[in-house]
């Protein structure tokens, strides 16, 4: 079926419609400098790409970093090793499990993950910060590094991005902010099964 064209003014304009050109590398050069596409940049860039081939996304991050079998040594690195927050019911706070928080302690890992992913063909990469809110951070006590969590974890996927468009300039990769659902509903009800 053709697409019905709202009358000028009418409304918003599809995005995914969105028709222009596109210099590849121009797109490139920014990102292996360092630099963010503009959204138009990055929406003219994939409804092009979206015409002739599929475009992917990466896998999980949390599935990933399990295969590492880290420990809780692993996650405190140097920063937090002598972390020692106790928890509502007098139990001292474990870090195990805190994947974002890899972004201080194993901040290389992190970033070759995201490479693997782009090694393997996917366009985009999110940022490891799944967890990276206030509410979820609160259960591991760490809310104060929730903004540096996630700029540092957007820095990381940034420098995978550049490292893989730079060896392979004819396809750039891109980055996404990813973030999870939180351990807390969002309704304002005490019962679920009347939101």
């Amino acid at each position: 079926a053709e697409h019905v064209m709202p009358e000028p003014g009418a409304g918003l304009p599809d995005v995914c419609r969105l028709e222009g050109c596109i210099e590849t590398e121009k797109v490139s050069q920014k990102i292996i400098a360092g630099g963010t596409p503009t959204p138009s940049e990055v929406l003219k860039y994939f409804n092009n790409q979206l015409k002739e081939r599929i475009c992917f996304l990466d896998g999980g991050m949390g599935t990933r970093i399990q295969a590492e079998k880290l420990e809780e040594a692993d996650y405190r690195g140097d920063r937090f090793k002598d972390f020692n927050a106790i928890d509502a019911n007098g139990v001292p706070v474990s870090l195990k499990g805190n994947n974002d928080l890899l972004i201080f302690s194993k901040p290389d890992l992190v970033k070759d993950i995201h490479k693997e992913y782009f090694a393997a063909g996917s366009d985009i990469c999110e940022t490891n910060t799944f967890n990276g809110t206030g509410i979820s951070q609160a259960e591991y006590k760490m809310q104060e590094v929730v903004y540096e969590m996630n700029k540092v974890g957007a820095e990381l996927a940034k420098k995978a991005a550049a490292e893989v468009t730079k060896a392979e300039p004819h396809k750039p990769r891109f980055v996404a902010g990813g973030g999870g659902p939180t351990s807390r509903t969002l309704s304002g009800s005490p019962s679920v099964e009347d939101p």
